[in-house]
This record gives C-alpha cells, structure tokens and sequence, in this order.
C-alpha cells in the first residue's frame, strides 16, 4: 500500500565510505538497470525496467504487482516456486516487474511519476504480453491497490485478481486509519537512524533517497507484524521519488488522500480473491472484508499467522488459496 514498510537490508558502514563517492552507483544501493546492463529489463513507455519471466510463452499470463509504491518484485517470486508438487508457472506465463521508478528499473522526475503514467505502463504491459487478450493480476499491498485501479479502467482486459493484504482503494479510508498504520513517536528508533544518517550526506539524489528510505522504512509500521531479522522479506532496493510522487499524486493541495479507485469497478464482472494475515492489524482482515463489496464478485480468506509480508512468511498456504480460487476458472489447476 502506500508507504508499505519493507524491513531495511542489511546495516551499511557509513563510516567507512569516502563522502565523494556515495552517489556512485552501487556503493550506497545495487544499480539498476539503467547502471547495470547485465540485468534482464524491458523498455515500456520508454522507461527501462527491471523484470523477468517464469513458465512457457503462450500460456495464460499473469502479471504480478509488488507493493511500494517504489517497492520491487524480490520477495513475489517466491510465489513461482513449487510447493506440494505446485507451481503457478506450470499453468501461467508470469511476468515479474520493477514498476517505474522502482526497485532496479529506471528512475525518473516528478512529471513522469503519476498514476496516469503507471496505468499506462500497466497496460502497455498487458499489450505486450497478452495483446488483445486478458490477464490475471496478482498483487501484494500498494500491488493490489494499483491492480484495482487498473481494472477499475480498464475492466474487460482482467479475467481474475488475486489480491494480498491490499491497501485502502478510496483516499478516505487511508485517511481513517493512517493514524493506525504509522509509528511517528519522535523516539522511535527508525526516525533516529533517518536523523543519523542526515549528518552524513542529505538526500539529493536518488542513490541517497533511496538509502535513507531504505534506514527510514524498518519500524515505520510495527502493526504490520511483519517478520523481522532472519527470514524478513526480502527486496533489492526501495525507489523513494516513486514512493513519494505516486502518493502525492493520489492527494489535494492540502495533502489529504482523495483518490478513488472504485469509481467503474462495479461494472467488473470477473472474480477478486482477497488474502490477509491474520497478524496485520490494520491492513488486514477487516480492512478486506469492508472492501469486499466494492468489487461484483470477492471472496476474502484469512492465512492464520500470517502478517502483511504473509506472501513471504506464509507461501505455501498463500499458493493453496491461489490454487483453488484460479482452478474454478480451468486454468490454475486442480487439487
């Protein structure tokens, strides 16, 4: 969802950087795929972005959603592997994305990082990869707001969604509960690791925003119940002017969320399925079951111990609820 917390990467040295080479690439964050060619990239609406493909061309495709926004798509391909002898590539063409100013994929300015151009980069996609046809969406978090917004365009290019822990889809419920969601104490120590690290460079430019998003977002959300230490979701990097500008895009000129992205989505006649964690405390259960109704044809299931990372920590049972809901539509398999 917006301003999804990710558990930051492992502790970077400052002290043991030269202050002239922090904006190199790779020293502070990995490059992307502007820096490093070698990583397997697509250009959309002339935007280089990170991204790959599981299972055979000319199968159903799957587009998958990772959260952010500015988050990437690392911790998602968990959901291809194989589990109890199932995979979702042994049935789908997936296609794992970076979205614009995100993860390892291009950066870019203000202008060119609104929810108009990520609809249109979604559905240059669809083109690409389903050229006429339909498409399964799957989304985690900000993912499953940004596939709502889609089908709420453009709803006869989904045939189904599955949606995880996804966040608020109108700017007034964000506006309710963003209360619950962030921890801002002042002696909170994510924001004096944020404070710490502006002593040693400020962030003016990507590399160095995406750093100090990076130091900013462990803690930010603690009743996410998301796992940390060993075994935390994993990510490559965190895109902080795609975090920002995306959700200042989605506000009025006073900064309260008034995005709706429900205004056509009851003429989408396909199937949603919703997953929560039964952890995440504002994002979860109830949050899925008041959303619910907004969409024709929704079902909510709940993964026992799962947080918002429960695509992570919970894959398995996560892909068990995947595979029966896209069985009864002849495609993900049977049990």
């Amino acid at each position: 969802m917006f301003a999804r917390c990710v558990l930051a990467m492992g502790a970077v040295s400052l002290m043991a950087c030269d202050p002239l080479s922090m904006s190199e690439p790779g020293h502070l964050v990995p490059r992307t795929v502007t820096e490093d060619s070698s990583l397997p990239s697509i250009t959309i609406n002339g935007s280089r972005l990170h991204a790959e493909t599981r299972g055979t061309p000319g199968k159903p495709v799957m587009i998958m959603l990772h959260g952010g926004p500015g988050a990437d798509y690392r911790s998602l391909l968990a959901l291809a592997d194989r589990h109890a002898g199932y995979s979702l590539a042994d049935h789908y063409y997936i296609v794992f994305w970076d979205q614009r100013g995100a993860g390892l994929s291009e950066r870019h300015t203000q202008d060119k990082l609104t929810i108009d151009q990520y609809d249109a980069d979604l559905l240059a996609i669809v083109d690409r990869y389903a050229p006429g046809g339909q498409v399964t969406l799957v989304g985690q978090s900000w993912g499953g707001m940004y596939g709502t917004s889609f089908i709420n365009r453009h709803p006869t290019r989904v045939k189904e969604a599955v949606f995880i822990e996804t966040g608020p889809l109108k700017g007034s419920t964000f506006e309710r509960i963003k209360g619950e969601l962030f921890d801002l104490h002042l002696l909170r120590e994510w924001l004096n690791d944020m404070a710490w690290t502006a002593q040693f460079f400020s962030a003016d430019d990507h590399i160095r925003m995406d750093y100090q998003m990076t130091i900013g977002s462990e803690g930010s959300q603690p009743r996410n119940n998301t796992r940390k230490g060993p075994g935390a979701e994993p990510f490559w990097r965190l895109g902080a002017m795609a975090n920002r500008y995306v959700q200042e895009d989605g506000q009025d000129a006073k900064g309260r969320f008034n995005y709706d992205f429900t205004t056509n989505l009851q003429r989408y006649t396909g199937r949603v399925l919703l997953i929560a964690g039964s952890r995440s405390e504002v994002l979860g259960t109830p949050l899925q079951l008041e959303q619910q109704p907004l969409y024709r044809h929704a079902s909510v299931e709940v993964v026992q111990g799962g947080g918002h990372d429960v695509h992570w920590t919970h894959t398995p049972a996560v892909l068990g609820l995947m595979r029966t809901f896209l069985s009864a539509s002849g495609t993900g398999g049977a049990r």
